[in-house]
């Protein structure tokens, strides 16, 4: 537990009656729309303590894990036959940032998780868009451990994300961002908080984070990397970004259930289009991999698995980079 979480009940019932009040708003608006909800609006503004007076709130953990073909992603383990080019890989280097993770009803209800403020892994904030104030989530999954292959020097690893939803017993989907929010892309890594505060994960003031990244030995030393970031970006912070580009798939997975199931990241099915031998030439491709620029031909099989543009596998199918299992 964090020490958020050892402060008393009492202290935090005023801060989980607006964060509820919110949730309880989205969740009427997702499913009746914005006129049906302001009909309702006494209901969401009720809910939320008769939700608290019963008890009615539970902390779930939304389980991450990468793979190859079903076995676990390894820093000290070599995967034969990757892609169309058949080739072995060796993991690098897996990092991943998420925001807002929710929970989705049977019904259509969509409930974003209130993160426990950990301090390090996850946190919330509050972003200034067009006038309003709102609140936004993200947290950072890593996948390597900075041992064999892995030389990263960051040891620790993380694969959940963890928070408060209502008490419900019918959630059947999980929904969530792979990015960071538009309005801290663009912050310098050197300034701002945990989790943002990762050098590696950073790419430039103008083009902000890499929101996932990727990078794997193929087939001896060579190495191939897959960064999801925003691209077409001009502009400098002080006066205004804009990205031609955000990179920023929102992922909708049905059969989740929390506690049960895990969201899967497999790396076989993300390449099982490339071909890592005649990548990278250099002059028209300079760089091995898809670094999520427009005119890069190896991002045209990677993007649609990370909710992206359309292609022939897209998250959640059975044989999807991203899916439940």
């Amino acid at each position: 537990m964090s020490q958020g979480w050892e402060q008393s009940r009492e202290s935090r019932t005023a801060g989980r009656l607006v964060l509820l009040a919110g949730m309880a708003a989205r969740g009427l608006s997702a499913a009746l729309g914005w006129e049906g909800a302001r009909k309702h609006l006494l209901l969401v503004l009720v809910a939320p303590a008769l939700l608290l007076a019963c008890g009615g709130e539970r902390q779930v953990a939304i389980q991450f894990a990468a793979q190859v073909r079903g076995e676990p992603l390894r820093c000290d383990a070599s995967y034969e036959k990757i892609g169309a080019s058949k080739t072995t890989l060796q993991l690098l280097d897996f990092k991943a940032y998420v925001r807002g993770v929710a929970l989705v009803r049977e019904n259509g209800e969509k409930y974003p998780l209130v993160l426990e403020q950990d301090g390090h892994w996850q946190r919330e904030t509050v972003v200034m868009r067009k006038g309003r104030r709102h609140r936004e989530t993200v947290a950072m999954l890593d996948f390597e451990d900075g041992a064999g292959t892995c030389n990263t020097g960051s040891p620790e690893t993380h694969t959940e994300v963890v928070g408060l939803v209502p008490d419900f017993d019918d959630y059947t989907g999980v929904e969530f961002t792979l990015g960071v929010p538009p309005e801290l892309n663009h912050k310098n890594v050197e300034w701002v908080e945990p989790p943002l505060n990762v050098p590696s994960m950073w790419w430039s003031l103008t083009n902000g984070y890499r929101f996932l990244r990727l990078d794997v030995r193929a087939g001896g030393n060579r190495p191939y990397v897959f960064h999801l970031r925003a691209d077409g970006c001009t502009g400098t912070p002080d006066i205004g970004v804009n990205c031609s580009a955000e990179n920023q798939g929102t992922i909708f997975l049905k059969g989740f259930v929390p506690g049960q199931s895990r969201i899967v990241f497999d790396l076989a099915a993300l390449f099982a289009q490339t071909d890592f031998e005649h990548s990278g030439d250099g002059m028209t491709d300079p760089v091995a991999g898809c670094l999520s620029s427009a005119d890069d031909p190896e991002c045209a099989s990677l993007l649609p698995q990370v909710g992206l543009g359309s292609g022939p596998i897209t998250p959640g199918r059975a044989d999807a980079f991203i899916r439940v299992e």
